[in-house]
């Protein structure tokens, strides 16, 4: 492909700290997009999401889905506007979305994800809480499904989902 290819190798103990890797690979453009999990999803969604954080005033648009299984999903809360107001581990009042593993941020989260490395936090979702507490302005951009393949039973759910796409 026409465009830089950098393979990193390292053993992380949260996919925070794997962002906290690649974190000069992405300090070079004000807006950057990175997923930490093997996810599937709709190519068309992807595409619409790329284009409406390329356009979007907001500091960070996440990837939501109302579609949930795992074994610890994290909730998105949100206004009617789908803006993030919190990120929950339990189901709580406006969470009607879970996290979908896949991140557009500007720039200034780098900033964020740097001083929760520093205070010796862990867990991207922690990362995420603090972008809130930061004050970032963050949006959820739904999907309709996103799978996170991390168990053998998530390979047959992924399959029979692109096949659907198909």
């Amino acid at each position: 492909l026409p465009i830089p290819l950098d393979i990193v190798v390292q053993s992380t103990s949260s996919s925070m700290h794997s962002l906290y890797a690649i974190r000069k690979y992405l300090a070079t453009e004000d807006r950057f997009c990175v997923t930490t999990v093997d996810t599937i999803f709709s190519e068309q969604e992807f595409a619409a999401y790329i284009g409406a954080f390329q356009t979007s005033d907001t500091d960070g648009l996440m990837a939501v889905t109302t579609y949930v299984d795992d074994e610890k999903p994290l909730y998105v809360q949100t206004t009617d506007t789908l803006a993030i107001t919190n990120f929950c581990d339990t189901r709580e009042e406006n969470c009607a979305h879970v996290s979908g593993g896949i991140y557009c941020l500007k720039h200034k989260a780098l900033n964020t994800l740097s001083r929760c490395i520093k205070q010796g936090q862990s867990r991207m979702r922690n990362f995420q809480r603090q972008l809130v507490a930061d004050g970032l302005h963050l949006a959820a951009f739904p999907f309709s499904k996103i799978i996170d393949v991390d168990h053998c039973s998530d390979i047959v759910k992924a399959e029979q989902l692109i096949r659907e796409w198909q």
